[in-house]
């Protein structure tokens, strides 16, 4: 069973060990996860550098 809010989607133990189970599903969570733990690391820092604007700077340093 799954419920859909506005704000959250919550689904039933059953549903998520079942989704667990299916490598499919595992990989999709783990992205998930993996995504909410990065948003979660970008809030609590004071500085964060995205990866495109790195690879910018560091192709202006290595032209100079």
């Amino acid at each position: 069973m799954m419920t859909a809010t506005k704000k959250r989607i919550v689904f039933s133990r059953e549903t998520w060990e079942e989704m667990r189970s299916d490598d499919y599903f595992r990989e999709v969570i783990e992205v998930i996860e993996d995504r909410e733990a990065l948003s979660k690391a970008k809030e609590q820092t004071e500085y964060f550098v995205d990866l495109e604007d790195y690879h910018q700077n560091r192709m202006m340093r290595e032209n100079v």
